[in-house]
């Protein structure tokens, strides 16, 4: 049993950090930086609106990721404690005083685009003659360099009061 435990705690202590992910409170215009990748937020639209009797704001954001980094990013695929969700989700974008009014959203998130490379094989078609198919097979997701990738949600905030943002970034190794 204790054998057992000191296992479980061994996992928890060195693989557990594995899966963290970073977390910055950021403001519009003034994206946080991290790897040549910056993280950020646009106020596009803001108006008042009344929600049963009560005054609040209504915000049209847009979240982005740009690469900067000189180099394109590539992520592969990987088996997780938790599984393979989200593997090509590149940052998590929350509005911490976002209250979920009128079906609104309290955050967004920013996912990478797949990247294939081509796989040829021989096989043998009807009539017994080796013919040669390629074919396009999924290898991971990337962010070229020096493109964007963003979303726009709407968030309804208390009156008076701007959009508190807060990114959670997915660690992209360097290969």
């Amino acid at each position: 049993m204790i054998r057992f435990l000191s296992c479980c705690l061994f996992f928890a202590a060195v693989y557990c950090p594995l899966f963290a992910q970073q977390s910055y409170d950021i403001e519009a215009g003034k994206p946080a930086q991290l790897n040549g990748i910056d993280y950020g937020f646009e106020i596009n639209n803001e108006r008042r609106i009344e929600i049963s009797g009560e005054s609040f704001m209504r915000y049209e954001v847009t979240i982005y990721v740009t690469n900067k980094s000189n180099c394109t990013k590539l992520f592969f695929p990987r088996q997780t404690v938790f599984g393979q969700e989200n593997l090509n989700e590149l940052a998590s974008f929350d509005c911490l005083n976002a209250n979920g009014k009128r079906l609104t959203s309290k955050g967004g998130k920013i996912m990478a685009r797949p990247f294939t490379v081509p796989y040829q094989q021989k096989i043998k078609n009807a009539e017994g003659k080796e013919v040669t198919t390629t074919t396009n097979i999924q290898a991971g997701h990337m962010i070229r360099n020096g493109e964007t990738v963003n979303n726009t949600f709407i968030a309804i905030v208390p009156n008076g009061e701007r959009p508190q943002m807060k990114v959670r970034i997915r660690e992209i190794p360097d290969l």
